[in-house]
């Protein structure tokens, strides 16, 4: 019998900058709404994958219970009502340099792009 190798969903990974805590997904979830700006007195700076990326999509579904189209949505009103910004997009090759360069950065990659010594703060 032939097996078929079927794609296995990333590990979606949110990694941070070294002078973050770890963090539970219910105040992952509220720095990614915009409703929790500091953690342990230090202010956190998100940064989101470009809308339409898979891994983007997971993190929304597992960790924020969204989809692009509503989260999209989410943001349109907050912005129009003077409660903030969405995060910053990046390309998926920017996150790691951005987090690790940028005090309070935090970001999601794939597992696999996890090295050795970095700051995982939420695994899914």
């Amino acid at each position: 019998a032939l097996f078929q190798v079927l794609p296995v969903a990333a590990d979606v990974v949110v990694v941070g900058n070294a002078n973050l805590p770890k963090l539970d997904a219910e105040t992952l979830n509220k720095i990614y709404t915009g409703r929790v700006i500091q953690v342990g007195g230090v202010s956190v700076v998100p940064v989101n994958l470009k809308a339409g990326h898979k891994l983007r999509g997971q993190f929304l579904g597992e960790l924020l219970n969204s989809d692009d189209e509503r989260y999209i949505a989410y943001w349109t009103v907050r912005r129009y009502i003077g409660k903030g910004v969405p995060p910053r997009e990046l390309d998926s090759s920017e996150v790691l340099n951005f987090v690790q360069s940028t005090p309070g950065a935090l970001g999601y990659v794939d597992g696999t792009d996890v090295k050795p010594g970095m700051n995982v703060l939420l695994k899914r």
